[in-house]
Formats: C-alpha cells, sequence, structure tokens
C-alpha cells in the first residue's frame, strides 16, 4: 500500500495518506492563488478514513463564489 506524508516546515504538523486519492486537481482561481501564494495550487483528495493528522491544525473557512463554504485546514 502506498503511503504519503506531508509535513510543515516547522514538523508541527503531519498528514498521512494511505492508499491511492479519489481526485486530484489543480485550480487557477484567485482564492486559490492567495491561498497558495503561486499561480494555481494542487490538491489530492483522499477519504477522511485513510488520513491521519498528527498536531494541531489550524482551520478557516471560505465562501466560495457559488455560495457553498469551503474549509481549509493547515
Amino acid at each position: 500500500m502506498t503511503v504519503r506524508v506531508a509535513e510543515c516546515r516547522c514538523g508541527e504538523l503531519t498528514a498521512r495518506c494511505e492508499g491511492e486519492p479519489v481526485c486530484v486537481s489543480v485550480c487557477h482561481c484567485l482564492a486559490c492563488q492567495r491561498r497558495t501564494g503561486s499561480a494555481f495550487a494542487a490538491q489530492a483528495r483522499f477519504p477522511s478514513k485513510q488520513v491521519t493528522i498528527s498536531g494541531e491544525p489550524r482551520t478557516y473557512v471560505r465562501r466560495a463564489d457559488s455560495g457553498n463554504h469551503a474549509t481549509y485546514q493547515f
């Protein structure tokens, strides 16, 4: 089984994802550009049962142009 580990620069937060993502996408909307500080944001989405987070993530919610709420953790 494939295991992917992402860690913040200071090492306080770690995400461990097992298996394959259900979706991989790239977005170039202005909100994603602001969020990442780049021209686009790459995303891989996994079912929550395949993800283990260690540390204390910060959460923020933003309203999308569609009116839906998008929740981000970092």
